[in-house]
């Protein structure tokens, strides 16, 4: 992320979206072989609200598996009871959509976690510092289905589908997470999922 010295290291994904071993069935253990990254003091430490509200987002979907919905029904649960402004902070951006519930989400946080990611995730796979643009598709963010928006983003959806059906998948606990890497002459593109249902989209565009 910066030209600054690592002091530390920084988990990819974050440990915290990994379950705790005493909320899984005996003999269970989803928080080995964690990866991890170098990280300064400020790119590591300062990103921690980023990355609790991100696994909010993403334990309250409909799409992920089992083991992302128990994490919510234990962990998760236990540190927003603790600290309840996070469920107040959802409750106040609350929206009904389709005859659900949901809630609108804080974008400068999703995308400062989703950068803060991809580039860690680009160091992780690849071994080098990424330096050029990145672009992303949240593919669980979902706009009014009446919206022009919401068309553009199922028929993007459509398209990254096909291009990543027969792609092979890394990730040493693919039930919390997993990722795919295509690449192009002039960019590098991957997909995240985190508990399976969660996905998302990112191209590392190459400088001209």
């Amino acid at each position: 992320m910066c030209a600054a010295p690592a002091v530390g290291r920084e988990h990819v994904p974050p440990r915290c979206f990994f379950p705790k071993a005493k909320d899984l069935g005996a003999g269970q253990d989803l928080r080995k072989e964690l990866q991890t990254v170098p990280s300064c003091e400020l790119h590591n430490s300062t990103k921690s609200k980023d990355d609790e509200y991100f696994l909010n987002v993403v334990t309250s979907l409909e799409a992920i598996n089992e083991v992302g919905r128990n994490h919510y029904c234990n962990q998760i649960r236990r540190q927003n009871q603790r600290n309840p402004s996070i469920i107040a902070r959802f409750a106040a951006r609350a929206v009904r959509v389709d005859e659900k519930f949901g809630h609108e989400i804080e974008t400068q946080r999703m995308d400062s976690f989703i950068i803060h990611f991809a580039c860690a995730l680009y160091f992780l796979h690849f071994s080098k510092k990424w330096e050029g643009d990145i672009s992303f598709i949240p593919e669980f963010a979902a706009r009014p289905s009446n919206s022009q928006e919401e068309s553009e983003r199922l028929q993007a959806i459509k398209e990254i589908d096909h291009m990543f059906r027969d792609v092979v998948f890394f990730g040493e606990n693919p039930s919390v997470f997993k990722y795919q890497v295509v690449t192009l002459r002039s960019s590098i593109q991957m997909r995240i999922h985190f508990y399976e249902g969660c996905k998302i989209f990112l191209d590392f565009v190459n400088e001209a």
